[in-house]
């Protein structure tokens, strides 16, 4: 099932397969709980967050015929939650799934995912050698390269997505561990390396969005700003997300095509109010996004509610920035350095601290944060990456 599940191909096949499946055998408990399953994956392929909703009703069927010992619609129950960012849930319903079977390793692989987001580091890596001694693979060799790249060993995190591309034989497996390599080139600022993975990705897998899109920000950074906005607009088109419309928006925004990039900003907020009523918690993505459009006290909401709920890296990065716009920068550093912890190699955290720093008059601090993020990626962002280098000039000349 999860192979299946997995082939983006197959899922509209699996999903037909199963419904006719249950118009015959109505009470097929678990066959509610793979369909369930197969609309969540839905969701996250096609970017339709009303597929959660079908998710939620065939979970819900699958529990009614079998409310006691039914793994695998708890483990749905696990993905969906994940899927809507809910990740303290995701933990609790993965754990009781694995309670009835603990050799389930797309179970485990959302327990771990969990345990990644809500910022319990040392549990999620333990439980990750678990998933990748019980089953290694794909799904787990992408989890140690995740978990490599968080740590900052980025050599660690390449050799483990080259294991995840080897046993890869699926095109849209290959597709997703190229994707997956590119995107590590481009954070560390490779843009040669970067365009040749997700050229060789796409010759897997032509329908893979994220590989267009790897593409379109490497198209920007190189100044061919046609052919970037001919693809981001390809991009948006078949798949707005929420991340894809707030980075395309940032990009008009450096182009100086305001009208454009409002009208991506009214999407945003129409895929907002789509998401949220889909029940997708988007408080990481809004805290960043208020905090770079003027909208403070917003940021900082969103920012504090999420901070609530979990404390990953990016969530403490996140409360700082909104912090920092709001003018609480001491609080705002505390939670810069906290989000460094694990050595994540990222420009945006870099970026973020050493404008806090300078803001508090900490210039040899801030030249060192600008000059890593700089250093790290300096195309990462078309917004922010500018602002990194005049903040960096205006440091060095003194002011």
């Amino acid at each position: 099932v999860a192979a299946a599940l997995a082939n983006s191909q197959a899922l509209s096949r699996t999903i037909s397969t199963l419904q006719a499946r249950l118009h015959r055998l109505p009470a097929a408990t678990a066959s509610w709980a793979t369909l369930g399953l197969a609309y969540e994956q839905q969701a996250r392929i096609t970017g339709n967050p009303s597929y959660y909703q079908k998710a939620t009703g065939a979970l819900h069927r699958s529990m009614q015929e079998l409310r006691v010992g039914n793994a695998p619609a708890l483990t749905g129950r696990a993905a969906l939650a994940a899927a809507r960012h809910h990740f303290g849930a995701a933990l609790r319903l993965a754990r009781q799934s694995r309670h009835i079977n603990s050799y389930n390793a797309v179970n485990l692989a959302i327990l771990v995912d969990a345990l990644v987001e809500l910022g319990r580091y040392p549990q999620a890596f333990r439980s990750l050698q678990r998933m990748v001694n019980l089953k290694p693979g794909v799904p787990s060799y992408t989890r140690v390269s995740y978990s490599y790249e968080l740590r900052g060993d980025l050599a660690g995190a390449r050799y483990a997505m080259r294991q995840a591309l080897e046993v890869a034989y699926s095109p849209d497996d290959r597709a997703f561990a190229l994707f997956q390599l590119g995107e590590l080139a481009w954070n560390s600022g490779h843009l040669g390396a970067a365009a040749r993975l997700y050229a060789e990705g796409s010759r897997e897998d032509t329908a893979y969005i994220p590989l267009l899109y790897g593409q379109a920000k490497v198209e920007a950074a190189r100044g061919d700003t046609a052919e970037a906005l001919h693809d981001w607009r390809t991009v948006i088109s078949r798949f707005p997300s929420p991340t894809y419309v707030i980075e395309y928006a940032d990009l008009l925004k450096s182009l100086g095509r305001k009208d454009e990039a409002r009208q991506q900003e009214d999407l945003i907020r129409a895929q907002q109010r789509l998401f949220q009523a889909a029940g997708v918690n988007l408080d990481l993505e809004l805290a960043l996004y208020d905090a770079n459009h003027g909208r403070e006290r917003k940021a900082l909401a969103a920012a504090k509610r999420a901070w609530h709920q979990r404390h990953s890296v990016f969530v403490e990065d996140a409360y700082a920035w909104a912090l920092h716009v709001n003018g609480h920068d001491r609080a705002a550093l505390r939670h810069a350095r906290g989000a460094e912890r694990l050595g994540t190699q990222s420009a945006l955290f870099a970026y973020h601290r050493g404008m806090i720093e300078k803001s508090m008059g900490m210039q040899s601090a801030a030249k060192s944060s600008l000059q890593r993020a700089l250093a790290i990626n300096p195309y990462f962002s078309p917004l922010q990456a500018p602002q990194a280098s005049r903040a960096l000039a205006a440091l060095n000349s003194g002011h």
